[in-house]
C-alpha cells in the first residue's frame, strides 16, 4: 500500500531512459577496465576522455549555478520579509542519545528568538536518556507527553522504538507551529540559526523546505582528525551542489541532521517514510513529485546561516556503516522513483538531475577501473607508447584543480565559512585516492548488496 499522498508505482511502469542510463553507468567503467587489460590504448583513452569531459562539464555547470545562488543570497540578505515571521517548532528524534542530547538542547534553548515548541521524541531509548532529561530539564513524571517544569516550550514525547522517521512524524503531529525544524540529537545549532530560518521562511511565503549548513565534528584523536579533514571538504562540496540545483528548483536532498519544513507541507505528503533507509532523501523525491504532479514549483532553499555542528564518523567502522546506508538508500530511492528519470513533466529535475544520478550509480567504480587498467597498460605498454595517457592525466588534473579552487571560493563567500581553504582542498584531493575513495568503494558495494535485505533500523 502506498503511503498517504504517495502514488503507487507499478514495477511494469515504463522507464526506458532509466534502464539505458543504469546500463551505461556500469558498462563504461567495465569498458575502461577491459580496454586496459587488453592493451587497447585508443579505446581506453576514448572512454576515459568521455568520462573526464562529462565530469568537467558537470563541475563547470555546478560552479556557474552556485555563483548565481551566491548572488541571490547576497540580494536577499537585506531584503524586507514578505510575510510575518512564522512560528517554529524544533523536533528532535532521539534514540540512546544520553551523551549528546543535553548539548543539543542547550544550543536550541539559547537561540534568539526562541522556538515556540521544542519537542524531544524519545524512540524507546535503553540508556539513561530519560533520566538525564528529567534531572536536567524537568522532564520527569509519567505519561507519553511530558512538559518541562523549567522550560515552558520544552516537551518530551516517549514512544516505542519505531525508527527515526516514525519519531519525526509523531513529533510533527503534536506540534502546532507553522514551520518544523528537524534536528538530530547530536547536532548543535550555532548562534543566529533560528533567526536566519525565521527570516528565510518570512522572505518566501511559498517555501516548502530549507536546508542548513552542516559542519562535521569528529573525535580529537588522530583517526578522528583524519576523517574530519576529508568530510569537511566533502560537506562543502555537497552544500555547493545543493545551492546550485536550488536555482532551478531541482533540489533532491537536504541535510537530514538539520532540515526545516513547512508543517502543512509535511502533512500534505504523508510525512516521513519510516520504512525508508534514508528518510530525509526519500521525502524530497516525494515532495518534488507531489508538487510537479500538480503543476506547482517545489521551492527548497539553502540557508547558509542555519548552521550546525554535527557528529560525523570518526572511526572506520562507523564511517563504513553510515555510507553503506547512504549508498543502499540512494539506490533504493532511485529505483522507487524511476519513472521520474528523464521525464519532461519534472523539467530540469527529471531531464538533468535524475538522469545524472542514474548515470553515476557506478561512478565509485571509475577510480578502481582506471587504476587496474592503468597497471595493465604499464605492464604491457602498446607499441605507440603511453604519451596520450600522460597528457590526458595532466589536463584532467589541471582542469580539476582550477574548478576545485573556484568552487571553494564560491563556497567560502556564499556560506561564510573559513574552515576550508584551497591549499587544504589540494591536499585532500591528493590523499583521497589512497584512503577515502577505497572506503567509499567498499561502502557502496556493501550498501548496494544490502539494499534489498537490510534491517529496518536507525
Amino acid at each position: 500500500m502506498p503511503r498517504p499522498g504517495q502514488r503507487a508505482i507499478s514495477p511494469r511502469e515504463p522507464a526506458g531512459l532509466f534502464v539505458v542510463l543504469m546500463s551505461l553507468s556500469w558498462l563504461i567503467p567495465a569498458g575502461i577496465l577491459a580496454a586496459g587489460l587488453l592493451s587497447w590504448l585508443d579505446l581506453f583513452l576514448a572512454l576515459s576522455l568521455l568520462v573526464v569531459l562529462y565530469d568537467t562539464l558537470q563541475a563547470a555547470g555546478i560552479l556557474l549555478l552556485a555563483r548565481s545562488g551566491l548572488q541571490r543570497l547576497r540580494s536577499s540578505a537585506g531584503a524586507v520579509a514578505a510575510a510575518a515571521a512564522p512560528t517554529i517548532a524544533v523536533v528532535i528524534p532521539a534514540w540512546n542519545e544520553a551523551a549528546s542530547l543535553g548539548a543539543t538542547l542547550d544550543s536550541v534553548l539559547a537561540q534568539s528568538p526562541q522556538p515556540s515548541e521544542v519537542i524531544v521524541c524519545d524512540d524507546g531509548s535503553s540508556d539513561d536518556t530519560l533520566v538525564r532529561l528529567a534531572e536536567g530539564y524537568g522532564l520527569g513524571g509519567q505519561g507519553r507527553l511530558r512538559r518541562s517544569s523549567s522550560h515552558p516550550s520544552l516537551q518530551l514525547l516517549t514512544k516505542e522504538h519505531g525508527g527515526k522517521g516514525d519519531s519525526i512524524n509523531q513529533g510533527v503531529a503534536i506540534s502546532t507551529a507553522e514551520v518544523v525544524l528537524i534536528l538530530d540529537a547530536d547536532t548543535e545549532l550555532l548562534p543566529g540559526a533560528l533567526a536566519a530560518l525565521e527570516h528565510r521562511f518570512a522572505l518566501e511565503p511559498g517555501l516548502d523546505a530549507v536546508s542548513g549548513t552542516l559542519l562535521p565534528r569528529c573525535p580529537a584523536n588522530l583517526q578522528g582528525r583524519l576523517f574530519a579533514g576529508f568530510q569537511r571538504y566533502e560537506y562543502a562540496r555537497n552544500h555547493l551542489w545543493r545551492l546550485a540545483w536550488s536555482q532551478w528548483d531541482a533540489t533532491l536532498i537536504i541535510s537530514g541532521a538539520c532540515s526545516a519544513f513547512r508543517r502543512q507541507t509535511l502533512l500534505d505528503i504523508g510525512g516521513f517514510d519510516p520504512s525508508s533507509w534514508v528518510e530525509d532523501y526519500e521525502i524530497i523525491y516525494r515532495l518534488q513529485r507531489h508538487r510537479r504532479d500538480r503543476g506547482e514549483p517545489c521551492r527548497v532553499r539553502v540557508e547558509p546561516a542555519l548552521a550546525v555542528r554535527t557528529e560525523a564518523p570518526g572511526r572506520m567502522g562507523v564511517f563504513l556503516r553510515q555510507r553503506r546506508r547512504w549508498a543502499g538508500g540512494f539506490l533504493e530511492t532511485l529505483i522507487r522513483y524511476r519513472p521520474m528519470v528523464g521525464n519532461r513533466r519534472y523539467g530540469v529535475l527529471g531531464l538533468l538531475y535524475l538522469s545524472h544520478n542514474t548515470y553515476t550509480v557506478a561512478s565509485f567504480l571509475y577510480p578502481l577501473a582506471w587504476f587496474l587498467a592503468g597497471l595493465a597498460l604499464l605492464a604491457r605498454p602498446p607499441a605507440g607508447g603511453l604519451g596520450g595517457l600522460g597528457l590526458l592525466a595532466l589536463i584532467s588534473a589541471l582542469v580539476g584543480l582550477l574548478l576545485t579552487g573556484l568552487s571553494l571560493e564560491v563556497y567560502r563567500r556564499a556560506f561564510g565559512r573559513s574552515e576550508v581553504s584551497v591549499p587544504g582542498a589540494l591536499i585532500e584531493l591528493s590523499l583521497r585516492p589512497f584512503f577515502y575513495i577505497p572506503l567509499n568503494l567498499i561502502s557502496h558495494l556493501w550498501g548496494y548488496a544490502s539494499s534489498l535485505s537490510r534491517r529496518r533500523s536507525w
